[in-house]
């Protein structure tokens, strides 16, 4: 297919954007501070005049030479960009974003067949010394080019008339043969494991610059409907294909649907097998860069690129947290902390969407942004880490081109407006507090005072505890809290027995029985989540048949612990653990050597705080392990490692017996004098139920078959005053019985009725409204309620309330 860009696009003039504003013009000073980092990436490629490339130029999909060509044609176009500072003239900046465009043209697959990259760079060996385009390698990489491709038509918009013929030309070509590939295509489908959101959204970019750059060519008509079949297609779910509604071009959503699916029926989506947030977020993140890509060429976005963004928006503001970061309530597979935690989507739920609560969120991630970025002297990545770590897939280094995100967030900006007024911080709190259940993705989710907390059941089980930090105190790792048992000749697996969560508007409990290694073993989960940001927590794994298991953890948490000198009041460079034993100071570095870590172990020390901003009340198997990392053989963030009840020792375990457990509370933003001072009381009761009672709530679950009406107790000398709750307490000299009706599975969770000092023997009946003390003794008895002290007759009751 051969194809040529019409005239008047060649020769018109450079892109003419919106006026700065002063939201723009923080995201300028941003490229800006990088041009001198990009500056020194950037080298001359010698096999065609006039090319360069950026990062050593062998990245996937050419995303590491358009970042910084978008970078510095972006920059190149402010009339307030600053050369003192970029250290570059806006020549000079056109000159090398020039450049890096005819570098990508050459060697794309379209280009001359001798035009490939690099023998060597920075990237991975696979793609050294061959062209990009991935023609032949399949969907999945053939299609990501698809961005690329776009930015560099946004590349050449900007720097307008400096752009010749003969790479208008190549760049056509690029365009044509991306229509070649995908321009009568049909979008996928994928829901479960593996979305197919951010695969259909990165097409649709394509496809839209297709359209605009092609836009003379008689096909142009077709590959339009095509763009919008897959702009549509990047966001759907399983109930669109019952909607009747009218939409668009004279089809129903229904149609529009057919069956092709990408989200869960709660609008979140799941990729690299579990629900992730950068993957449900990509939708509402490429309708931002079709922003972009249309606006560049004076066109509005169909009412494809709008389909079902704003359901999955709402979800996604619901959980991002007070740094700007979506949640990742299943963890987290990437580097933990990018230095933009998501401007793109943000930004674009703020002017695509016209969402003022987005518009505060963005304002929080781009703060997070430059903090971060200043941190760095400029960098998106801390150079000491770039010098030694490696991530999941390349080395550190090549995350410098994270600085195209943040550029095409200014892009959006400059071509489309700020968008909304942002909603008030305080008034978004309040917005946004509360729980909710996303029963398909399998989590609940909590946003409280202290920061947020989330409970998962599928794909990853684990709790997310965080405090007002977000992320940068409590890292997201796959597996946080809840226990991991490697048990032998059984591997692991997940079949869920029972599941119950109790809801609150403010608060929640979770019941949850899973067996695990092919049914070896059962794990039994209590988890609740009190208003005020506190967690308790219950987890019992018990051998289900004589099995050896080994490498028993409970309780694990990542701590971040990295160095940003523009925060100083968390990311300090150290962390201090505290314990009955004192306070220790953990220092944060990055090394090559594996000896370099620290580890700290503590032989059941009841508490522990985390630098001042997490308490932990607990008791269970095994010891507790602080493990202060330097050395990562893949990174995610300098973070270290703690582990309440850890037990690395093979042991048999016999049918029927507990392998390990854990009892805890969890308390954000507390310090550690108060953690000290906590109390967790663990309520005994029949084998089948626990309770626990920690800040004035009793948390409770019936892991059985069968209902029950359980009897937790616990000694009286537990309680100064007894706290009282819905339901039946009996207090006797000898303790406390709360007794309380379950179902099979159930949990339920209790703020504490009143706080009751008695002397003698009373069973406490509470309700709703009221509380009637009824004495069971041979002599008499006080109850204290507040101020009052009721005197109670043996056999007298005496309403209280």
């Amino acid at each position: 297919m051969t194809a040529q860009p019409g005239p008047a696009l060649i020769t018109q003039r450079r892109l003419q954007l919106r006026p700065e504003t002063a939201l723009s013009r923080r995201y300028l000073k941003i490229i800006e501070s990088w041009i001198p980092i990009g500056r020194s990436l950037f080298a001359a490629w010698p096999d065609r005049p006039d090319c360069g490339h950026f990062i050593g130029g062998c990245h996937w999909y050419g995303i590491e030479t358009l970042a910084g060509a978008i970078a510095f044609a972006a920059a190149a176009s402010s009339p307030d960009y600053d050369p003192k500072v970029g250290g570059c003239s806006r020549r000079e900046l056109r000159t090398i974003a020039r450049q890096a465009l005819r570098y990508l043209c050459f060697t794309h697959d379209s280009g001359p067949a001798d035009c490939v990259r690099p023998a060597k760079g920075l990237g991975r060996p696979e793609n050294f010394g061959r062209k990009w385009g991935e023609r032949g390698k399949g969907f999945f990489p053939e299609s990501q080019c698809g961005t690329t491709v776009a930015g560099l038509a946004i590349v050449a918009r900007l720097l307008g008339k400096e752009v010749d013929v003969e790479t208008w030309g190549m760049l056509a070509a690029m365009h044509a043969d991306y229509a070649e590939r995908f321009g009568t295509m049909e979008p996928k489908n994928g829901v479960y494991v593996n979305t197919q959101m951010e695969e259909n959204g990165w097409t649709s970019c394509g496809l839209a610059s297709v359209t605009c750059v092609l836009a003379d060519s008689p096909d142009a008509a077709t590959w339009s409907a095509t763009a919008k079949r897959w702009m549509f297609s990047t966001a759907t779910a399983p109930q669109d294909a019952k909607n009747q509604l009218p939409f668009a071009d004279g089809k129903t959503v229904a149609q529009w649907t057919g069956e092709t699916f990408t989200a869960l029926p709660d609008f979140m989506a799941e990729n690299h097998g579990m629900v992730h947030p950068n993957y449900t977020g990509a939708s509402v993140h490429f309708t931002g860069v079709l922003g972009v890509i249309l606006g560049a060429y004076g066109q509005k976005l169909p009412p494809q690129a709008y389909f079902n963004r704003a359901n999955i928006y709402a979800s996604l503001k619901l959980t991002t947290d007070r740094t700007g970061s979506l949640h990742p309530v299943q963890g987290m597979d990437w580097p933990y902390l990018f230095t933009d935690p998501g401007t793109m989507t943000h930004a674009a739920a703020s002017v695509m969407l016209r969402d003022p609560d987005a518009a505060c969120l963005e304002r929080w991630a781009l703060t997070t942004l430059e903090e971060r970025q200043s941190s760095h002297g400029g960098r998106m990545i801390d150079p000491a880490v770039a010098a030694v770590c490696h991530d999941v897939q390349d080395p550190m280094v090549i995350r410098e081109c994270v600085i195209a995100n943040p550029t095409w967030t200014y892009l959006l900006h400059r071509l489309q407006g700020d968008g909304p007024l942002p909603t008030p911080a305080r008034d978004l709190e309040r917005k946004l507090h509360g729980v909710k259940v996303f029963p398909h993705s399998g989590f609940v989710f909590q946003r409280h005072p202290q920061g947020q907390t989330s409970f998962s059941w599928r794909n990853c089980q684990m709790a997310l505890p965080l405090t007002r930090d977000g992320i940068q105190t409590v890292a997201p790792a796959s597996h946080s809290w809840l226990g991991r048992v490697t048990v032998k000749n059984r591997p692991d697996s997940q079949e869920e027995i029972s599941l119950h969560v109790d809801t609150a508007k403010e608060g929640f409990a979770t019941a949850l029985v899973m067996d695990r290694a092919q049914g070896a073993v059962r794990q039994e989960v209590l988890y609740a989540g009190l208003p005020d940001g506190t967690s308790l927590s219950f987890e019992r794994w018990t051998a289900r048949e004589p099995v050896v298991v080994s490498d028993v953890s409970l309780g694990f948490l990542r701590i971040i612990n990295e160095k940003f000198i523009s925060m100083p009041d968390n990311c300090r460079g150290y962390r201090v653990i505290s314990t009955p034993e004192g306070n220790t100071r953990f220092e944060s570095f990055v090394s090559a050597d594996p000896a370099s870590d620290v580890v700290r172990s503590y032989v059941h020390p009841g508490w522990l705080n985390v630098d001042g901003r997490l308490g932990l009340v607990f008791r269970g198997t095994g010891t507790t392990v602080y493990h202060n990392r330097h050395h990562f053989p893949t990174w995610w963030a300098t973070a270290d490692d703690l582990t309440l009840c850890r037990r690395e020792k093979s042991q048999k375990i016999p049918v029927g017996k507990v392998i390990a457990e854990l009892a805890a509370l969890i308390a954000p933003g507390q310090s550690a004098r108060k953690t000290a001072a906590t109390q967790l009381i663990e309520l005994t009761g029949s084998t089948a139920c626990v309770g626990l009672i920690g800040h004035g709530h009793l948390a409770v679950a019936n892991f059985g078959a069968a209902p029950v009406h359980a009897a937790f107790k616990t000694g009286r000398s537990a309680f100064q005053a007894v706290p009282v709750f819905a339901g039946t307490t009996r207090i006797t000299d000898r303790g406390v019985t709360y007794s309380l009706s379950l179902q099979p599975g159930q949990a339920r969770l209790h703020k504490v009725a009143a706080m009751l000092g008695v002397t003698g023997d009373v069973e406490v009946s509470t309700s709703s409204s009221t509380i009637i003390a009824h004495n069971i003794g041979s002599r008499n008895a006080a109850v204290t309620l507040g101020r009052k002290t009721a005197k109670v007759r043996p056999g007298q009751l005496v309403k209280l309330t």
